[in-house]
C-alpha cells in the first residue's frame, strides 16, 4: 500500500465519500482517497478497531443507524462504499442509505452473485461480488498455467 504522503499534486476534490467498514477493502479505499486528496469518513462498528486506528475520520457505530450516517456526513457524500463482509447487513444498509439519499451512488460488497443482484435492487449502483472476483482470478491463473501467457479473465456473466 502506498504512503498517503505520496499523493498527487491535484487540487482537493469536491467529492466526499463515506466508507462503511474499515477492514482491508475499506482501508484500501481510504488509501486511494488519501492519494487523490478526497475527503472521507469511515463508519466502523468495532470499538477496538476505532481505538487502534486513532483516526479522526472514524465514526464508531452501526451503518444501519441514521444517526451514525449523519455523524459520518451522509448528507454531503457524493459516494458511499459499503464494504462490510455480511450480505444481510449490506442489504439493510443499502436500503436505508438509498431511502435517505436516493441519488447517492452506492457501491456494495457481496459474497454471492444473488446477493449482489439483491443489493442492486435495493438501490446500490454497483456491487463488488466476491465469488465473481475469485472465479475471474482462477480463470486467469489456470489459463496462464495452460498457455504460458497472462490472459485477462472474462467479464462476469
Amino acid at each position: 500500500m502506498a504512503d498517503a504522503a505520496t499523493s498527487t499534486s491535484q487540487p482537493p476534490s469536491d467529492h466526499y465519500v463515506v466508507i462503511a467498514g474499515f477492514g482491508l477493502p475499506g482501508r484500501f479505499i481510504a488509501e486511494l482517497l488519501d492519494y487523490h486528496g478526497v475527503d472521507y469518513s469511515v463508519i466502523e462498528l468495532n470499538p477496538a478497531v476505532v481505538r487502534r486506528c486513532q483516526n479522526s475520520r472514524l465514526v464508531q457505530g452501526d451503518v444501519r443507524d441514521p444517526a451514525v450516517l449523519a455523524r459520518a456526513g451522509l448528507e454531503r457524500a457524493t459516494l458511499m462504499a459499503i464494504t462490510i463482509p455480511s450480505d444481510q447487513i449490506v442489504h439493510e444498509a443499502v436500503a436505508i442509505v438509498h431511502r435517505l439519499r436516493p441519488e447517492l451512488r452506492i457501491i456494495a460488497r457481496a459474497e454471492y452473485t444473488s446477493s449482489g443482484l439483491k443489493a442492486l435492487k435495493l438501490g446500490a449502483h454497483s456491487a463488488v461480488i466476491a465469488e465473481q472476483v475469485v472465479a475471474r482470478e482462477f480463470f486467469r491463473i489456470i489459463d496462464n498455467a495452460l498457455t504460458g501467457r497472462d490472459t485477462p479473465a472474462p467479464a462476469a456473466p
